[in-house]
């Protein structure tokens, strides 16, 4: 993604001093363009969502995201404001599109306050590949602009669109300001034109203090007593309806089952719908909230209003709570370390799975507490947290039931890991990815003794060997394949100095689905052959930046191993690239 310092700003007159009284000042509003600053954070290796943050807070007008490859996978864009609270300024459906570059431009929600950090969530399951991001460009004002009132539903956006500029031909594909991309803002060009006579600026006019006076008596003498008697009365009737009713009459038919079946019904709902439920009656208030409803929690949807004060409201309801998922939640400290310490204290013993991907809350303290209280953990995600040191990774060896741990970009040792496998005999996903740099595979595949361990075939395991890029992986990978043949799913991306001889292992495991080996140089063309030829269950190949594996092959195999998705991102080769 292009980081750009250069702000552009423009001041636009929306007043002038021929339209008003002599002495009134022109008056102007500020529009600045802006590209990112910074990447905040981001989710994981697979690109679920980012944040990014400019130079300066404005009212958003347009985003404009610039996809180079793979358009389509956009699906939410949010603002957060100076409170830590996010507003969802667009939203809609993964596309599948014409895999040609773009600029997504999707019509906005008025946003009353200004932000310089935005989210965008993506969702690959229309796309062949990842999208590939150059650029995302925020256009805004430092004074919040809306339509006049006149101007249906006040919407800024849906006014850009009426005055053109960025309507394309492709009903599938409304927002693409790409086909004639040198005109791509004209429609924020003629409303500068025009600004005086569509917009107006948000300020109220004050009257004069006398006749605020005479308003407010006016009020206090022939309205206000009427509102109260209407009070009043409206009050008594609810309480006559009170006292009159029955349970039967509020609950209707609900009053008749067992609680056992309207538990068994409320199972179907999700976490929303049941805090709406509680607000219904007495009845539903108390049913809702049984501990049986909420054994499984996926609080990620929610990240954006799971906060200290919602995990206080979920608490008590927690008794039986085995399975959390609070990944993307609490940032910016919206959820402390010791909140979700004192979570655990009341609701964590029975946990079995716990995800916490992405949660800057989580350190040493509660690792620590996971470890003490979590004895039963089955699953354990921690994918980019990375304020855990080697002190809080020291106590997960305290765990004995662990089957899927994800420690993708972590800070773990070879030692810390080293005990963890030791006590976890039973481990069956294995994420490392982005951590090699501080592991040593040799002496953890020794020390574990993972190729004399009859028990331990993983079936998922992930594997990531960023050593610098270009360092070769040594015989502890070709070990630990050749005892695994049971393997599913193998991501060895970004292992510059794979070989043939280092795979060959994977070729005797007839479950292989997944192969991503992605940037491997030296690969040839003649292992990959033996992959789709040996391994009948292989359904998806990444072969992405192989330099030793042409185009030409890809596009062969594809076409005689159709039930194979042979993935291939886009490559400049170096003859490709122009010489003087």
């Amino acid at each position: 993604m292009v980081s750009c310092d250069e702000t552009r700003i423009e001041l636009v007159p929306i007043i002038k001093d021929n339209n008003y009284k002599n002495g009134c000042k022109e008056e102007t509003v500020t529009f600045v363009e802006q590209y990112v600053k910074d990447v905040k954070d981001f989710s994981s290796q697979y690109g679920s969502n980012i944040n990014i943050e400019y130079h300066k807070e404005v009212y958003p007008i347009r985003v404009s995201i610039y996809e180079t490859y793979n358009p389509g996978s956009v699906i939410k864009i949010s603002a957060r404001d100076s409170y830590g609270q996010w507003l969802l300024l667009w939203s809609g459906l993964p596309q599948k599109v014409s895999p040609k570059p773009r600029i997504f431009s999707p019509s906005l929600k008025l946003c009353s306050f200004k932000t310089k950090v935005l989210r965008l969530e993506f969702n690959h399951s229309q796309l062949d590949y990842y999208t590939e991001l150059d650029a995302v460009l925020l256009i805004g004002t430092t004074e919040l602009i809306l339509p006049h009132v006149g101007f249906k539903n006040r919407n800024l956006s849906a006014l850009l669109q009426q005055l053109g500029g960025h309507s394309s031909s492709s009903s599938d594909d409304s927002y693409n300001l790409t086909p004639d991309h040198t005109k791509a803002h004209c429609d924020l060009l003629k409303l500068k034109r025009t600004l005086l006579s569509k917009l107006g600026l948000n300020c109220h006019c004050i009257p004069p203090i006398e006749e605020a006076f005479n308003s407010l008596q006016q009020f206090l003498q022939e309205d206000f007593p009427k509102l109260i008697k209407d009070i009043n009365v409206s009050s008594q009737s609810v309480h006559d309806v009170s006292a009159n009713s029955n349970t039967s009459d509020i609950c209707g038919n609900f009053s008749v089952l067992p609680d056992e079946t309207v538990l068994k019904i409320l199972k179907n709902l999700d976490l929303k719908s049941l805090c709406r439920i509680c607000r219904v009656n007495k009845y539903f208030n108390v049913i809702a909230r049984d501990a049986l409803l909420y054994t499984s929690l996926n609080l990620k949807p929610y990240w954006n209003c799971i906060d200290t004060s919602a995990l206080s409201i979920i608490q008590p309801r927690c008794k039986y709570l085995q399975r959390l998922d609070l990944s993307w939640c609490g940032n910016y400290e919206s959820i402390t370390s010791q909140n979700f310490i004192d979570f655990m204290h009341s609701s964590g013993c029975s946990l079995t799975h716990l995800r916490l991907n992405c949660c800057r809350f989580v350190n040493d303290h509660v690792v620590s507490e996971i470890s003490s209280v979590c004895k039963n953990l089955k699953e354990l995600c921690l994918r980019n947290c990375t304020s855990v040191t080697t002190e809080g990774f020291g106590n997960l060896d305290k765990l004995h039931c662990l089957e899927r741990l994800e420690l993708y970009r972590t800070s773990i040792e070879t030692a810390e890991l080293c005990s963890i496998l030791k006590n976890n005999k039973k481990i069956r996903h294995l994420n490392l990815a982005g951590v090699n740099d501080r592991l040593n595979m040799d002496e953890i595949v020794g020390r574990s003794k993972l190729s004399r361990q009859s028990e331990y075939v993983p079936s998922h395991v992930v594997l990531d060997y960023a050593n610098g890029g270009v360092g070769a992986p040594g015989d502890s990978l070709r070990t630990f394949l050749a005892c695994c043949t049971s393997l599913e799913k193998v991501f060895l991306s970004a292992l510059r100095g794979l070989t043939d001889r280092d795979i060959e292992p994977l070729l005797l495991c007839q479950q292989l689905q997944q192969l991503d080996i992605l940037g491997a140089r030296s690969l040839t063309s003649d292992i990959c052959l033996r992959f789709l030829l040996c391994c009948p269950q292989l359904r998806m190949m990444d072969l992405s930046f192989c330099d030793a594996i042409s185009d030409t092959k890809v596009q062969e195999w594809r076409q005689l191993y159709p039930h194979v998705s042979i993935k291939r991102s886009f490559q400049v080769s170096c003859r490709d690239i122009p010489r003087n």
